[in-house]
């Protein structure tokens, strides 16, 4: 038996890490979403990025139920990385501090990662908050053999939504290792969740299990000069660690970021569309 009061003797040990930074406004509600998990074989760790604000104060409430790290503001890779090196699940999942989850969020991504011998396993979801009215449903799409699609479709999430929607095999992170602490902001889910895919099985449930905060603060609202810059560095750090990748497949990646990037720069000044 556990806290929770329930026997996990058939149920593998689940570290869910949530990286936080000057996060109290949403937080609290961030970390009831996973105590209120239906699913009880888990830890929750939290590790606080030297927040200013009194995220510290709010997440010693909760004593017992999660498990705090405080350390320097390095950035949501350095946290990350703290948390999983101090995990001890069979599995990992991430949270980050504005967003929520549904209920049956790990129950339901744990069954189906074990039935079908998977490495990772991710969600769709659905993002709410925004004032302007544009909550956008994400469609999870890509499964099997995903790092292919990385290089298919450069610079674009084939993991959506980035970590609040994936459970991963701790055990892989030997091999494909962990967040770059050098990438701060747009880029860095993309570059782990490459190298984590490479020679992985990858599924999805298709539910949204996971619902994303838009505000003023969060990195979905990085301006597209900061999205190109990192993308671009992403890739080609992709080409460096990845020497099966030829001359002119490249060539051809790199040319379809651009005219994918153009395009959302172009499309970036046009007139909002009214709605009134």
């Amino acid at each position: 038996m556990n806290q929770y009061g329930k026997d996990t003797k058939l149920k593998p040990l689940v570290t869910v890490v949530i990286p936080n930074y000057n996060g109290a406004q949403f937080l609290e509600e961030a970390v009831l979403s996973v105590i209120d998990q239906d699913y009880a074989n888990k830890e929750i760790i939290v590790v606080d990025d030297g927040s200013t604000d009194n995220s510290v104060e709010i997440l010693k409430s909760f004593g017992p139920k999660i498990i705090l790290f405080e350390s320097k503001n390095r950035g949501a890779s350095t946290a990350r990385n703290i948390g999983m090196s101090k995990a001890k699940g069979e599995f990992i999942a991430f949270l980050d501090s504005d967003d929520v989850w549904s209920r049956n969020k790990l129950s339901l991504q744990i069954k189906y990662l074990q039935e079908h011998e998977l490495d990772l396993v991710y969600c769709h979801g659905q993002e709410f908050g925004n004032v302007d009215g544009y909550n956008f449903f994400h469609e999870a799409k890509f499964a099997g053999d995903c790092y292919q699609y990385f290089k298919q479709y450069p610079g674009r999430a084939i993991i959506d939504m980035g970590p609040s929607t994936a459970i991963i095999k701790s055990s892989r992170l030997a091999k494909t290792g962990v967040f770059d602490p050098t990438f701060t902001g747009p880029a860095e889910d993309w570059d782990f969740f490459r190298r984590y895919c490479r020679g992985g099985k990858v599924g999805f449930c298709d539910q949204v299990l996971v619902y994303r905060r838009n505000h003023s603060h969060n990195v979905s609202n990085r301006s597209l000069k900061e999205y190109f810059l990192g993308n671009k560095r992403a890739l080609r750090k992709m080409f460096a660690e990845d020497s099966e990748i030829t001359f002119s497949e490249r060539f051809s990646i790199l040319a379809k970021f651009y005219f994918i990037s153009a395009k959302s720069f172009a499309r970036s000044l046009l007139p909002l569309p009214n709605r009134t």
